[in-house]
């Protein structure tokens, strides 16, 4: 059993490692996402005042 726990202990290193980095992009994404929204808001009264 030991020999199990041992060998499996570098998988789970390696599965904290992803699931760290994936958590990570996705509240990149969500940042990006507002951002875009965010953008939007702004580009859209600017757009009107271009038309005056």
């Amino acid at each position: 059993m030991k020999d199990f726990e041992a060998s499996a202990e570098p998988l789970q290193e390696s599965l904290n490692a992803t699931e760290l980095a994936v958590q990570e992009i996705s509240t990149r994404l969500h940042d990006l996402t507002a951002k875009k929204m965010e953008l939007h808001k702004l580009q859209v009264p600017q757009s009107n005042i271009n038309r005056t």
